[in-house]
C-alpha cells in the first residue's frame, strides 16, 4: 500500500515531463513522414530526369568536377614547388642586397604553409622556412656589421626596410650599437697586430700594446687613428642619414602611428647617446696604447708628430660629437708634462755642454736676421706678425686655442661627409711633412707671409751677409747681430718648446718657463765664465736689477725643484785665452758672450706678445714681471764683462807710480800736464788698435764700441781719483794741474775713442773741484757723496781742511759713515 501510493506520487510528479515527451516522438514520426514524402518525390524527379536526359551530359558533368579536382592538386603541387624553391629564391635576393624582397618571400611563403596545414609534407617545409628566417635574419645582421666599417645609405636603406617588415626596428638598433662597440674593439686590434712582435689569441689588447715596439709606437698610434676614424665616420654618416631621413610625423591618434613615432624618438635618442658612447670607447683604446707606449723614449719630432695625431683626434671628436676631449686631453697632459721635464732636463744639461765648449766666436748672419729665420719659427711667423697689430690680438687668440675654430670643423667636417677613402691622419703618412702642415688645417700655404729667399734661409743654420762685400768701419756701424752657436741652440730649443705649447695650449706656461730657464742658464754662464776675472771693485758695476737676477739664478741653480729638476753650474772654460794682451784679454769672445745674450733677450722680447696669447690672463703677470725684471736688465751685463778687458787697458800700477812722482805741491799753475797722463793715452791707443784688429773678427756696432769705451773712462777716472787721493801735500797749483791733466787726457780719449762727450768724467771733475769747496759745502759732500770711497774723502779732507778742528770733525764723520 505504501508503495503504490509513492509510486503514485512520482507519477503525478513527472506526469507533466512524460506528456511533453509522447508530443515530441509524435513531431519526430511527422517529420519522418514528410522525408519520406521528399524521399518519394526526388526519387520520382530523379526516374523523370533519367527519362529525358542523355548519358553524354551526366559524362560532361563528370569531367567539370575531375578538372575542378585536378586544378586544385595542381595548385597545391605548384605551392609545394615553390615553397621547395624558397631558400634558393632567398638567397640570390639576399645576394643581391634585395632584402626586403628576400623577407617578404619568406613571410609570404609561411603564410600560404599554414594555409594548408593538411598536407603533411607542407607542415615539414613550414619547420624549413622558419630555419630559413632565421639564416637570412643571421646574414642581415652580418650586413649590419659590416655598416660599422664602410656606411653604404643604398645597403642600409635596404637593411632598415627588411627590420621594418620584420617588426625588428629597434632591436636592430640595438645590435648595431653592439656591433660598432665590436668594430672599434676590432679595428684596434687589427691596427696595433701588424706592429706587435708577440701576438696570440689570447692577447688582450693592452699586452698587444706592450709588445709595440718604441720605435714603432708613433706609426702604430696612426695605424690606430685611422681605423677608429673609419668606425667613427661611418656612425657620424648613421646619424646624418636618420637626421635627413626619419622626420617626425604628426600623430593622427592610431595606435600604430603613436607607437611609429615613439620608436623613432627612442632610436634618435639612441643615436645621439651612441656619438658619445663611441667616443669613449676611441679615448679608452687611444688612452690603453699611450700608456704602454713608452713615451718618455719618443725622440722630439716623434712626440710632436705624437701631439699632432691627438691634437687632430681631439678635433676629430669635436666634429663628431661636440666632446672637448676631458679625459683624453687629462691624460696627454699628464704624460706630455712629464716627457717635456725630462726633455728639458736634456736640453739643459746639452746647453751645459755647449757653453763649456763655446768658442765663442761670431756667426756671420744677416743684420736683419732674428729668431723667424729659424726653421724651427717658420710656422709661428704669421702669428708672430700677428700680434703686432692690436686689431688681429682677438683672432690671435682664437687660433691659439686648444678648441678647434670654425675652419678647423669645416675642414676635419670634410672628411666626415664625402665619399672618399681618406683621413685627416693621412698627412703624417708623408715624411717630408713639415710641423705646420701637421699642426695647420690649411692646405695650401699663404705665399704672402714667406720672402722669396726665405726657404733658403731657414734651410741653413745661419744666413751669410753676402751682399755686404766691403766691412764697414767699426764706427759706422750702426746695427749688427752678434751670435753664436749656442744662442741658435737655445733659440731652436725654444722653437721646439713653442711647437709643444701649440699643440698643448693648457701647458703654454711651463713651457714658457723651461724657456725663460734655457735664457737664465746662458744669461748665468757668460756672467760667470767673463766676470771671473774682474780685477776692480764691483760696487758701481752692478745694478740693483742685475744683482737681483744674479742672486734669484744662483738660487735656481743651486736648489732642486719640486719635481727634482736639477741644474749642475757650469764650470769655466779652460781653453779660452784671457790673459794675452793681443786679444785685449779675450775683449772679443767677451763682446761676443755679452751681445749674443743681448739678441737673445731682444728675441725673447719679440716673442713676447705671442707668449701672452698663449697663455691665460691671469698669467701674463708672471711673463711681464720677467720681461722687465730680466730681459731688460741684459743690457747691464756690458759693464762688469767689459771692465774686465777695459781695466787691463792701462797698467794702473805703472800709472799710479807715475802719479806718485807728481809734485803736486807747486805754487804756480803749470801749463804742462804730467808726464803720466802720455803714457795712459799710449796705452789707450794702444788698446784702440787692438779693438780696431778684434772688429776685422767680430762685427763691431756702436752700442758695442760705445760700451768698451765708456768702461775704458771709468776705469780712468777711478784710476785718477785714486792717484789723487794718494797726494799727501796738494797746493792751489797741484789742484789746477789735476785739472789740467785730466782735461788733456779726456780730450785725447775723446779723440781716440769718438765718444762725445766722453761719460764718467765729472766722477774725477766733481772730486778735483771738491778741494774748493768752503766747510760746510765740504762737510755735504762728505755725508752725500757715497760713490768715493773712504779712503778718497779721508784724503780729501786731510789736503783740503787747513783747520785741524775742522779736518778731525770731518774725519769723525767719514769713519761714522763707514761703521753705518
Amino acid at each position: 500500500m505504501v508503495v503504490s501510493g509513492k509510486a503514485l506520487h512520482l507519477i503525478s510528479q513527472h506526469r507533466d515531463n512524460c506528456d511533453r515527451e509522447f508530443a515530441e516522438i509524435q513531431n519526430i514520426r511527422d517529420q519522418l513522414s514528410d522525408t519520406l514524402e521528399t524521399c518519394r518525390k526526388a526519387r520520382e524527379r530523379l526516374k523523370a530526369a533519367s527519362d529525358h536526359l542523355t548519358i553524354s551530359t551526366f559524362v560532361i558533368l563528370a569531367n567539370v568536377r575531375k578538372r575542378q579536382i585536378i586544378k586544385r592538386v595542381l595548385k597545391s603541387l605548384e605551392l609545394l614547388r615553390s615553397l621547395r624553391s624558397v631558400e634558393k629564391d632567398v638567397a640570390e635576393l639576399v645576394n643581391k642586397k634585395e632584402y626586403y624582397e628576400a623577407i617578404q618571400l619568406i613571410l609570404n611563403s609561411k603564410k600560404a604553409a599554414a594555409a594548408h596545414k593538411e598536407y603533411t609534407c607542407i607542415a615539414d617545409l613550414a619547420t624549413r622556412l622558419q630555419d630559413t628566417l632565421d639564416m637570412t635574419e643571421e646574414k642581415l645582421d652580418s650586413v649590419l656589421a659590416s655598416i660599422c666599417y664602410n656606411f653604404d645609405e643604398v645597403v642600409f636603406k635596404k637593411l632598415k626596410k627588411a627590420y621594418d617588415l620584420l617588426g625588428k626596428t629597434q632591436a636592430a638598433m640595438e645590435q648595431l650599437h653592439m656591433h660598432y662597440s665590436s668594430a672599434v674593439n676590432e679595428s684596434a686590434l687589427e691596427a696595433v697586430k701588424p706592429f706587435s712582435t708577440e701576438v696570440s689569441m689570447e692577447m688582450k689588447f693592452q699586452e698587444m700594446c706592450q709588445a709595440v715596439p718604441t720605435t714603432k709606437a708613433p706609426l702604430c698610434l696612426l695605424n690606430l687613428c685611422e681605423n677608429l676614424f673609419l668606425v667613427m665616420r661611418s656612425y657620424y654618416l648613421l646619424v646624418n642619414w636618420h637626421i635627413k631621413n626619419e622626420e617626425y610625423l604628426p600623430s593622427s591618434g592610431n595606435v600604430f602611428d603613436i607607437e611609429r613615432n615613439v620608436s623613432r624618438e627612442y632610436i634618435k635618442q639612441k643615436l645621439k647617446a651612441g656619438l658619445v658612447r663611441i667616443w669613449h670607447d676611441v679615448q679608452a683604446k687611444v688612452s690603453t696604447f699611450l700608456k704602454s707606449s713608452g713615451l718618455e723614449e719618443f725622440p722630439f719630432e716623434k712626440f710632436i708628430q705624437m701631439l699632432g695625431i691627438l691634437r687632430k683626434l681631439t678635433q676629430v671628436a669635436e666634429v663628431f660629437c661636440g666632446d672637448t676631449s676631458d679625459m683624453l686631453t687629462d691624460f696627454i697632459k699628464t704624460q706630455s708634462l712629464s716627457y717635456i721635464k725630462n726633455y728639458h732636463r736634456g736640453r739643459m744639461e746639452e746647453l751645459k755642454l755647449f757653453l763649456e765648449n763655446e768658442g765663442w766666436e761670431q756667426c756671420p748672419v744677416k743684420t736683419t736676421f732674428n729668431v723667424l729665420n729659424l726653421q724651427e719659427f717658420k710656422q709661428f711667423k704669421k702669428y708672430l706678425n700677428s700680434v703686432k697689430s692690436d686689431t688681429v690680438k682677438s683672432t690671435q687668440s682664437e687660433t691659439t686655442s686648444s678648441v678647434p675654430s670654425q675652419d678647423d670643423s669645416l675642414y676635419i667636417s670634410k672628411y666626415f661627409t664625402e665619399k672618399t677613402s681618406r683621413t685627416p691622419f693621412e698627412i703624417f703618412r708623408n715624411e717630408n711633412v713639415t710641423n705646420e702642415d701637421i699642426f695647420g688645417l690649411e692646405p695650401e700655404s699663404d705665399d704672402t707671409d714667406v720672402s722669396d729667399d726665405e726657404p733658403d734661409e731657414l734651410r741653413r743654420d745661419f744666413v751669410e751677409d753676402s751682399d755686404q762685400t766691403v766691412p764697414l768701419s767699426p764706427s759706422k756701424v750702426k746695427e749688427t747681430v752678434i751670435v753664436t752657436n749656442t744662442t741658435l741652440s737655445v733659440l731652436r730649443n725654444c722653437g721646439q718648446y713653442l711647437q709643444i705649447s701649440r699643440y698643448l695650449p693648457q701647458l703654454a706656461l711651463e713651457v714658457i718657463m723651461f724657456m725663460n730657464q734655457l735664457f737664465d742658464y746662458y744669461f748665468y754662464a757668460v756672467h760667470l765664465f767673463f766676470t771671473a776675472d774682474l780685477e776692480v771693485s764691483s760696487a758701481t758695476l752692478y745694478s740693483a736689477k742685475l744683482n737681483s737676477v744674479l742672486k734669484r739664478i744662483t738660487n735656481t741653480i743651486n736648489m732642486a725643484t719640486e719635481d727634482g729638476l736639477t741644474f749642475e753650474c757650469p764650470s769655466v772654460p779652460n781653453h779660452l785665452d784671457m790673459g794675452s794682451e793681443e786679444n785685449l784679454h779675450g775683449c772679443s769672445e767677451r763682446i761676443v758672450a755679452v751681445e749674443s745674450v743681448i739678441f737673445l733677450a731682444k728675441q725673447f722680447e719679440l716673442l713676447q706678445p705671442y707668449l701672452e696669447s698663449i697663455v691665460a690672463p691671469h698669467q701674463r703677470m708672471i711673463l711681464e714681471h720677467f720681461k722687465e725684471n730680466t730681459l731688460a736688465v741684459v743690457v747691464d751685463l756690458r759693464m762688469p764683462v767689459y771692465m774686465c778687458s777695459a781695466s787691463k787697458a792701462v797698467d794702473a800700477k805703472s800709472a799710479l807710480v807715475a802719479m806718485s812722482q807728481v809734485r803736486w805741491d807747486v805754487k804756480d799753475v803749470a801749463v804742462e800736464h804730467s808726464p803720466y797722463v802720455d803714457m795712459i793715452v799710449r796705452k789707450i791707443q794702444v788698446f784702440a788698435l787692438r779693438l780696431e784688429n778684434i772688429s776685422a773678427r767680430v762685427t763691431l756696432n756702436c752700442d758695442v764700441l760705445n760700451s768698451v769705451w765708456a768702461m775704458v773712462s771709468k776705469f780712468v777716472v777711478h784710476l785718477l781719483v785714486e792717484g789723487f787721493s794718494n797726494a799727501t801735500k796738494c797746493s792751489n797749483g797741484g789742484r789746477g794741474l789735476m785739472q789740467l791733466d785730466y782735461r788733456q787726457l779726456f780730450v785725447k780719449l775723446e779723440k781716440i775713442s769718438g765718444l762725445k762727450p766722453v761719460p764718467y768724467q765729472e766722477y774725477v771733475d766733481r772730486y778735483v773741484k771738491a778741494y774748493y769747496l768752503p766747510r760746510n759745502e765740504l762737510e755735504n759732500f762728505v755725508r752725500e757723496r757715497t760713490e768715493y770711497s773712504v779712503k778718497h774723502l779721508l784724503a780729501l779732507v786731510s789736503s783740503s781742511c787747513e783747520n785741524k778742528r775742522d779736518r778731525q770733525a770731518l774725519t769723525a764723520i767719514i769713519e761714522s759713515k763707514e761703521a753705518n
